[in-house]
């Protein structure tokens, strides 16, 4: 499956009720809502939100609860510098496909860019939804961190996950997000998750 036809749900009448259960029961215990949560999803959304938290902590970074606090900046150097080689390109498709299509919608849209002119073709990517759920839920913990505000104002400036402003933050001497906080777990999942998904060569390159 590719981004061409990523609209996963119509594509394929074919659900993973298997895996969406193992991340809910993976994540659920654990997760702790908050008040932003709360405001800006409802239940569906916010088991959906479960379920990215789980696959983020404990598949991708192949942490947990008691370690992700102090081997998270750690962990996410070293991933990044294999170009996140342990990390299953099919798995991050079942993700999707494990959450409910109108939650993908509130926090992405997809769009297409053009090569440059030394090139052919195009290559489609996963942006945020402008005035989308998560983009208001974003607006809505950015008084309590100056690096998510940072990088609120950069995602709005650049209607992308701007990786740069990222990436600044994560090589920053005092890294100022508070990791045991499950509204920043969230920002870092969605990010990577998208940082991963568009920069797989398998899924995103087209003809």
């Amino acid at each position: 499956m590719t981004l061409e036809t990523l609209n996963f749900w119509k594509a394929k009448a074919i659900t993973y009720p298997i895996i969406a259960l193992s991340f809910l029961m993976l994540g659920c215990q654990s997760f702790k809502t908050t008040s932003e949560l709360q405001s800006n999803f409802n239940e569906q959304e916010l088991k959906d939100f479960q379920t990215i938290r789980s696959f983020f902590i404990k598949n991708m970074m192949e942490l947990n609860d008691e370690n992700f606090n102090n081997e998270f900046r750690f962990k996410i150097k070293d991933l990044e510098a294999s170009g996140f080689s342990s990390v299953v390109p099919k798995k991050i498709e079942k993700l999707f496909t494990s959450i409910s299509e109108s939650t993908f919608n509130e926090i992405w849209e997809i769009k297409t860019q053009k090569r440059s002119n030394t090139q052919y073709g195009s290559y489609k990517y996963l942006a945020p939804k402008k005035n989308g759920k998560y983009q208001k839920f974003l607006s809505a913990i950015t008084p309590h961190n100056s690096m998510v505000r940072l990088y609120y104002d950069d995602l709005l400036k650049t209607e992308n996950f701007s990786h740069l402003s990222m990436s600044k933050y994560i090589n920053h001497n005092s890294l100022d997000f508070d990791l045991d906080n499950t509204n920043v777990q969230l920002l870092f999942a969605i990010h990577y998750i998208t940082f991963y998904h568009d920069n797989n060569i398998t899924s995103n390159l087209l003809n």
